[in-house]
């Protein structure tokens, strides 16, 4: 384990008595038949564990933790994880992020991923469920070979929808910017402000409580892949959603859902007709810790 090649920044004078700074960085490579860590550290409030092989090839499968259960005000987390030539890579979460209350500025996450050469990274994190008063900004950038295939998905949550609190978050904004050899393929943001910009309102999530992305890069992506996954979308009736291919190597899916057992179903089937015509695997059901 080694330290990072550069002391942290310092934080927000707003958040100076509250809040930690995580850190995790990784390094994958293959070494013979499966894709190991080569260097890593991190410090609480994140973690990993080492990874496990659950596919049947060498595939690693890396699980992100938050052991303090949760996002507070003045968190930072800040992950980079790079895959040299040839890595493959899954990660997600141990369980749902959940954002607290934040009353000063917000807290933030950055995530930086490298994949190089023939690299398969997929992201699949848990959702999201910003509480009550929680503001929450996540930027995630990913710098991909043009022979390398990335899957990137994303869940939000309306709030604790169960207690009554959806849509009383204060804001949360996500961007999502993906660049192949350096040159820009996509950037996607949301900024989400219920008080200002009401969500549930027509045109919008209107009676939807969740929402998912999945952003998808690679040489695998051609019109045929959008096509399945928009007839696998339009098939359903619990879940609206859309696939569309902007321009070639570049597929965009969204998906709005009333409950995460809904949408997570149709987002299995989605991720099964992704990684069946990407990488010849279909999809598995994810251990959680």
């Amino acid at each position: 384990m080694t330290p990072p090649p550069e002391p942290p920044t310092a934080p927000d004078v707003t958040s100076l008595t509250t809040g930690k700074h995580g850190v995790l960085r990784m390094t994958f490579e293959p070494r013979g038949e499966r894709t190991v860590v080569v260097d890593q550290f991190w410090r609480i409030p994140l973690q990993v564990m080492p990874p496990s092989y659950q596919d049947e090839d060498g595939q690693a499968f890396l699980y992100l933790l938050n052991p303090t259960g949760g996002i507070v005000q003045g968190d930072r987390l800040d992950v980079e994880i790079r895959l040299r030539a040839g890595a493959q890579v899954l990660v997600t979460t141990q369980s749902a992020t959940k954002v607290y209350r934040v009353e000063r500025d917000c807290a933030r996450e950055t995530n930086r991923f490298v994949v190089e050469a023939g690299g398969l990274l997929e992201y699949l994190p848990d959702q999201t469920i910003p509480y009550a008063a929680a503001a929450f900004r996540r930027s995630t950038h990913v710098d991909a070979h043009r022979t390398a295939t990335v899957i990137v998905g994303e869940i939000l949550s309306a709030g604790r929808v169960a207690r009554g609190e959806a849509f009383e978050f204060t804001r949360v904004e996500t961007e999502l910017c993906i660049t192949t050899d350096g040159v820009m393929r996509l950037l996607d943001r949301l900024d989400l402000r219920p008080a200002t910009r009401p969500l549930p309102a027509l045109g919008v999530w209107e009676d939807h409580h969740h929402y998912a992305s999945l952003h998808v890069v690679g040489p695998g992506v051609e019109d045929g892949l959008a096509g399945r996954v928009a007839a696998c979308l339009e098939s359903r009736e619990d879940v609206l959603g859309s696939a569309s291919a902007p321009e070639e190597g570049l597929l965009v899916v969204r998906m709005l859902g009333h409950t995460m057992p809904e949408l997570r179903e149709v987002g299995f089937e989605v991720w099964d007709i992704l990684r069946r015509g990407l990488v010849g695997k279909r999809a598995r059901a994810l251990r959680k810790l």
